[in-house]
């Protein structure tokens, strides 16, 4: 069920303002737990260790101006954007697969608390059903991206016209419910990029975003693997990948709950890309 994503050559041939950075290894298509009422081997949540028995690694000290982007990997134009441009602590968090009423409203309240603002990747069809909480995102003052219509499972494959079509879908869909707000970004299901959907997205206006920090919340692999992905693989400049949708989002709500504090108090600074 997973596709290679391009590698780095067949992205460098395409044009586009984004930032190609950490494409060099192929990751699989699709990551699965979007579509309510799918089920997904991996998506089940074992015993948690909970309070003092979760081991939380220091943060690493962000050093202003040092990003993961810049050691090895030159950025260049033409793929989706992994890592922020290099200013500062800035780091980034974005949250897939909703809105979900269940889950959006607790992670909306988390940020509040915390003061932080994200970038939420809806899914066009839930963004239809939930006007409400499309609206409470934006209240938040959190932004809106792009996250195809149905969640396909490997739009990468799709014709061109389908992946106009699922990209299109979702930006009316958004600005319907949002009461006019268009997203500027897209992301694409399981980071399947392709020439096809990056052409897609740029002929609608639409920024290719990805991200540099994946602990695979979306599996539940359990808090600790949650906590220790996020505070061992975050530097300036990272793009934080968590979920509110597709399903049972408690591991990742108290996860962020554990590092976002961290982070925030070890000096990085919540931006959005």
């Amino acid at each position: 069920m997973s596709a290679p994503i391009p590698r780095r050559s067949l992205l460098l041939a395409l044009g586009g303002a984004a930032l190609l950075a950490g494409c060099g290894t192929d990751r699989p298509a699709w990551h699965g737990g979007d579509i309510p009422g799918d089920s997904h081997p991996g998506d089940s949540a074992g015993p948690e260790p909970t309070g003092s028995a979760l081991v939380v690694p220091p943060a690493n000290p962000p050093t202003a101006g040092t990003c993961p982007a810049n050691h090895g990997v030159v950025q260049q134009p033409g793929g989706p954007q992994h890592y922020l441009p290099c200013h500062g602590t800035d780091i980034a968090l974005t949250v897939d697969d909703g809105p979900d009423p269940a889950y959006t409203p607790k992670m909306l309240a988390l940020l509040a608390r915390l003061q932080i603002r994200a970038t939420f990747c809806m899914i066009g069809r839930s963004a239809a059903a939930h006007p409400d909480l499309v609206k409470r995102v934006l209240d938040g003052g959190h932004h809106i991206a792009n996250h195809t219509y149905d969640h396909p499972l490997n739009i990468a494959k799709l014709a061109a016209n389908a992946v106009h079509a699922e990209i299109a879908r979702a930006s009316d869909a958004i600005s319907t419910a949002a009461g006019g707000y268009r997203p500027t970004l897209f992301r694409a299901p399981g980071g399947a990029w392709s020439p096809t959907v990056l052409q897609q997205c740029g002929s609608l206006g639409l920024r290719p975003l990805d991200w540099s920090v994946d602990p695979r919340d979306w599996s539940r692999p359990g808090v600790q693997h949650i906590v220790t992905t996020i505070m061992t693989q975050t530097h300036p400049g990272a793009i934080i990948l968590e979920h509110d949708g597709g399903g049972n989002r408690e591991q990742t709500l108290t996860a962020l709950g554990v590092t976002l504090p961290k982070l925030r108090d070890a000096g990085y600074t919540f931006v959005q890309p």
